[in-house]
């Protein structure tokens, strides 16, 4: 597997665009292929605008399931949903036809969601037809953080287990969270983040410097990454 793909662009409206584009070609081949089709996104404030885009793509959506990448333990009406965030931005017109896979289970707690959110993953189109991710400043992706104590075996890509409760002291709520063996069983994974401090971390994770988790997804052979960024 060749080393990750970096795409630079001027701006960030202008990189959301390529991902989104690049997200939907995807997709397009994975239904041309005359099965449906499975999306994982992010949460946060970066993939709105991709999001935005991706939702005024012309795709068969009702072939599609969509399903985030991680995801706070609280309410889809709470503010800091990233069911609320995905629902806004990307599940609305012709694109809320897709089916969506909620990681928030009331009456659950968080590991017993996860056990049975992993059950149901195994019954998805997989591999992944596309697959969006963020980063933060500490070097995570989903929601696998640097000080979380099972970091180690959810960065495994052989792992069989692929969605895990995430619980650290950074974060005021627990957290769900697809594991890296999870996020590889994809056809290609779309790494979007943009400003100075991330790029930074990004080209340290690359040359195997620093002690980020994005550097087991840029190290990883199953999967190729392409990551797109903008100051």
């Amino acid at each position: 597997m060749p080393a990750p793909t970096f795409l630079e662009f001027p701006d960030r409206k202008t990189a959301s665009a390529a991902a989104a584009d690049r997200l939907a070609r995807a997709l397009e081949r994975q239904l041309d292929s005359g099965g449906p089709a499975s999306l994982v996104v992010s949460g946060g404030g970066t993939p709105v605008e991709c999001l935005r885009f991706l939702s005024g793509t012309e795709l068969d959506w009702p072939r599609v399931t969509v399903l985030p990448s991680d995801e706070r333990w609280v309410p889809a009406d709470h503010a800091d949903s990233n069911e609320a965030m995905i629902r806004q931005q990307l599940l609305t017109g012709a694109a809320g036809a897709a089916h969506w896979l909620p990681f928030y289970r009331p009456g659950l707690d968080p590991a017993t969601a996860a056990t049975a959110i992993g059950e149901e993953i195994l019954a998805l189109p997989r591999p992944f037809g596309a697959v969006l991710l963020g980063m933060g400043e500490d070097g995570h992706f989903a929601s696998l953080f640097p000080d979380y104590d099972g970091l180690e075996s959810a960065l495994d890509p052989d792992s069989d287990v692929y969605c895990v409760p995430v619980q650290t002291l950074g974060s005021p709520h627990p957290r769900i969270s697809l594991t890296l063996a999870a996020l590889v069983d994809s056809v290609a994974i779309q790494l979007l983040f943009f400003g100075a401090a991330k790029r930074r971390v990004f080209d340290s994770a690359l040359n195997g410097s620093g002690n980020f988790p994005v550097a087991a997804l840029l190290s990883q052979d199953r999967t190729p990454v392409t990551a797109i960024w903008a100051p």
